[in-house]
């Protein structure tokens, strides 16, 4: 039965503040209470705390759908017609393809060359996770059409290029710095409730070994391949948290997440994969750290493991 209200608050009363705090660190780690607060709610995009607008590229359809982020899900603003680059993914400077995965923007770059339009939209390839996966090569844009003449032809460099006067109407309908740009080669790869549901569940319990500096229970969050953001694997990731854990593990710890994200990860393989931005807020006698924080998780044989962290 899921706490409301009135449940808290009896909890409060006639337990304390103490019982209050473990009955609800205890439901954030339940699947099933984070079900009934999605019930409503469509994910198929996603989880989102803190975005306003997604941009799908669908790049076999060579279509960028415009979404609004709603309280219940979303709401499709526009569908554009695109130009992609060659087909797969983008591996390697000059390939000439456009990038597979989940992407922020960055900026925008109003002088521009005229062969790019009015301006141009600057993604965040390659991203943490492309880099721990030697995948290399800069300057994917969202641009439009040369301003003098035409194209030469109908694949991008590895851009995503529209019309001139549907970049400036995509430019008033979004929120850039508030954006998620997820492309995808044929089919999106979309969430269930039950995937987001899981994922939360897991952030929290993964969450509740940290604060406790449990390393036996946290290790086991973490996948064989496992990379951090500078390049470590797993065994030197965890030796390092290890004596960390060893030094804390008398200290009272806090540990806050807000603003958590949590975008279905397209790619080729079509893997279970999931990108959980967040800001967190971590509060020791000794430390403190106030930032963002980004996880890379995947579904391996039904159990999430963090595979990628920054």
């Amino acid at each position: 039965m899921f706490l409301y209200a009135s449940n808290l608050v009896d909890i409060y009363r006639f337990q304390g503040e103490k019982n209050l705090i473990q009955a609800i660190e205890k439901k954030l780690t339940n699947e099933k209470y984070w079900l009934n607060r999605l019930q409503n709610r469509d994910v198929r995009f996603g989880y989102y705390e803190n975005c306003n607008n997604l941009l799908i590229c669908v790049k076999e359809k060579k279509k960028l759908y415009v979404y609004t982020v709603t309280k219940v899900g979303y709401e499709l603003d526009d569908t554009i017609s695109v130009l992609t680059g060659l087909d797969g993914d983008k591996k390697e400077e000059g390939d000439l393809k456009t990038p597979v995965g989940v992407y922020t923007l960055r900026n925008i770059i109003n002088n521009v060359e005229q062969f790019y339009g009015p301006f141009a939209f600057v993604t965040s390839y390659p991203n943490m996770y492309d880099r721990l996966n030697n995948k290399d090569g800069h300057g994917i844009w969202i641009h439009g059409l040369p301003l003098e003449g035409k194209r030469d032809n109908n694949n991008t460099k590895g851009c995503i290029v529209m019309k001139n006067d549907k970049l400036e109407k995509l430019k008033d309908e979004i929120n850039y710095k508030k954006t998620y740009l997820l492309i995808s080669e044929h089919n999106i790869f979309a969430a269930s409730k039950k995937d987001i549901a899981s994922v939360l569940a897991f952030l929290y319990k993964w969450r509740k070994a940290w604060r406790e500096c449990d390393f036996e229970t946290y290790k086991s969050f973490y996948a064989e391949n496992f990379k951090k953001s500078d390049g470590k694997g797993l065994k030197q990731f965890l030796d390092y948290k290890k004596r960390v854990f060893e030094s804390k593990k008398h200290q009272k710890i806090k540990i806050f997440f807000t603003n958590i994200n949590i975008i279905p990860y397209q790619n080729i393989e079509n893997n279970k994969i999931f990108r959980i931005d967040m800001y967190e807020k971590y509060i020791s006698p000794t430390y403190k750290y106030f930032g963002n924080k980004s996880l890379y998780v995947e579904f391996i044989n039904n159990k999430i493991k963090i595979i990628a962290e920054k």
